[in-house]
């Protein structure tokens, strides 16, 4: 700041500068700056309002995500706090991957270690904003711009915030419990479950909530057309938070909003049932729906009950067997009409309703009546836990089934079932130990059993043993056989799939029995001959041959989850391995360059 600048700004008002260095412009080190110039600008840039402002505008998801802002007394602080959690979040993730390297080598475990959880979770709970600070700095890690580089330090920053986001999610949704059933709301629930099942999407109440309520006004656009003296125009929309006990307006009235609210969602919107691929995930997840423009019944059911209610229209939730569907009261009277929502919204009569129901199922009137909102979060589970019994990767299976039993377990407390379930899916994880032994204790104190107290006592002593020092890394060297190297980006000759290796053996070291069923044995080298660990593009790790092996002539990204695991960065034509890899292969790198400039990749 030059001295003609420092004598205009003198001659400004107090009132004139707060609302300069309240610009987006302007940063926090530029406050500091400022406020190290003069007593007057240190005075004014220690104005609550201006940090307040601070927040909003440079970290605008932190602001969005924090609850009870009005609470905030010190915002200058929190702004520190912001700064001082992202060097300390930048810290705990560079420092992972030699922790854990040897922990989650050759596998393709979705989990960090009980003593990392546990650094994570003494972290988030140090201050009352913490996880959301957390949460900002391990975003920053992981939307650096910069997709290619900082692959290892990006992986595990992944992997920390999946579990941040989960605990996040477990406060919302303990909160959302604890309310009355008729304040449960669907819709909320729904994105609730939608924030839980994506902990690296950006997904928001607030978000999904202004989604419906646009398209609540299309509906009311289409409203003022065709019934122009109708009275939902001249009324505000209805809150999601409001309870409607019965509808608004007359039988006529409803009838017309329900043709306009048909003709947005099925007609303009082209909302529709995804029949073709009912089993996909995305059908489950409210954003997604609303994204796609295709779901299942439940939440094609939820969104219209949504769009419904915030004109006046109250309709109910019905558990049906076999296709979820929702009830309509008639104005006056005790009649209801039940509504499909996967079906473009027909009208089915409770005796269709009835003669379609599973054998099995009594023809009586309990199952067309409304259900609570948690029998349809439940519903949604088990949803969830069918699609990740038909997924063709039994990691991808274990990847959904395992969060869906966590959520479910939340949901249903005293379930037995559901907690024993939970349990014996994180020890074949071999995962959250400290929770097996809490759970375990638990179980066994309502009732003996000696697959828990063996559960109990094993993982007791793994507690014991484990350690937050990294194992020692011991590196393999290279033969004269040994054609490849880590970090070439190959083609299979065979199956014609890209991938990178991340690791190799002399010879193949897998038994007799995979030999067998792979058809080694049909190969002109057979065992004899280098095997490479390779991640492919599909996302599986494969054991390939040397023979069935060749580089690519045009190397393009293997698009894996576990690349980062091995890799920091992705040059364009060959990935350069982490410090870990590196280490384990000592000799690979000068093999690799000499591969690449011979084949002018390098």
């Amino acid at each position: 700041m030059d001295g003609s600048t420092s004598c205009i700004l003198h001659r400004l008002p107090d009132e004139l500068l707060l609302r300069i260095l309240s610009c987006d412009c302007i940063t926090v080190h530029d406050l500091a700056t400022a406020a190290a110039s003069c007593s007057r600008l240190r005075n004014i840039v220690e104005t609550q309002r201006l940090w307040r402002v601070k927040v909003k505008s440079h970290w605008p998801k932190v602001w969005d995500e924090l609850p009870c802002k009005h609470e905030v007394v010190d915002w200058h602080d929190e702004v520190k706090q912001l700064m001082c959690f992202s060097k300390q979040v930048r810290k705990l993730v560079s420092g992972l991957s030699p922790r854990l390297y040897q922990d989650l080598h050759l596998t393709a475990n979705l989990h960090l270690t009980t003593p990392v959880y546990n650094e994570v979770d003494a972290l988030v709970a140090s201050t009352n904003y913490a996880p959301y600070y957390v949460l900002n700095a391990l975003r920053m890690i992981v939307e650096d711009g910069e997709q290619y580089e900082n692959m290892t330090e990006k992986y595990y920053a992944l992997k920390v915030m999946s579990h941040v986001h989960q605990g996040i999610c477990i406060r919302e949704w303990e909160e959302f419990m604890a309310r009355p059933p008729a304040q449960q709301s669907l819709e909320t629930g729904a994105i609730l479950m939608a924030r839980w099942f994506q902990p690296h999407a950006d997904v928001s109440v607030k978000q999904v909530t202004s989604q419906i309520d646009d398209i609540a006004k299309e509906c009311l656009k289409e409203l003022r057309v065709n019934h122009s003296d109708h009275p939902m125009l001249s009324a505000a929309l209805i809150l999601p938070s409001q309870i409607l006990q019965e509808s608004k307006w007359s039988p006529e009235r409803c009838r017309q909003l329900f043709k306009c609210i048909n003709h947005v969602l099925f007609t303009q919107m082209k909302m529709t049932g995804n029949s073709e691929d009912y089993y996909n995930l995305k059908n489950s997840l409210i954003n997604e729906v609303l994204s796609t423009k295709k779901g299942i019944p439940i939440t094609m059911c939820i969104i219209y009950m949504a769009v419904c209610h915030r004109l006046g229209l109250h309709l109910e939730p019905v558990n049906y067997p076999s296709h979820f569907v929702i009830r309509w009261k008639i104005p006056g009277t005790y009649e209801y009409e039940y509504i499909d929502a996967f079906n473009k919204g027909q009208r089915p009569i409770a005796k269709v309703l009835r003669g379609e129901m599973p054998e099995g199922v009594g023809l009586d009137q309990m199952p067309l009546t409304s259900c609570g909102p948690m029998q349809v979060f439940h519903r949604m589970i088990r949803n969830i836990m069918s699609v990740a019994q038909m997924q063709g990767h039994i990691f991808e299976h274990i990847e959904l089934f395992c969060p869906a039993t966590e959520l479910m377990s939340l949901l249903i407390p005293a379930d037995r079932s559901v907690q024993g379930l939970l349990l014996r899916i994180y020890y074949s994880l071999e995962v959250h130990y400290d929770r097996i032994v809490t759970g375990c204790r638990r179980l066994l104190a309502q009732d003996a059993s000696p697959i828990y107290e063996e559960m109990l006592s094993e993982c007791e002593q793994i507690l014991k043993n484990q350690s937050v020092a990294p194992k020692p890394i011991e590196p393999n060297f290279r033969s004269k056989e040994i054609a490849y190297a880590t970090g070439l980006v190959m083609q299979h000759k065979r199956y014609n799939y890209t991938c990178v290796i991340f690791g190799w053996d002399k010879e193949c070291k897998m038994p007799p029995e995979w030999v067998h069923r792979m058809g080694v044995h049909n190969l002109q080298y057979k065992t004899k001959q280098p095997f490479y660990n390779v991640l492919v593009y599909d996302g599986s790790h494969r054991y390939a041959a040397q023979e069935n092996l060749e580089v690519a002539l045009q190397p393009t990204p293997v698009t894996h989850a576990d690349v980062g695991k091995y890799f920091k960065v992705f040059t364009g034509t060959h990935y350069i391995p982490n410090a870990e890899l590196l280490k384990e292969y000592p000799e690979d790198e000068a093999v690799r360059n000499v591969i690449l400039r011979a084949r002018g990749l390098l």
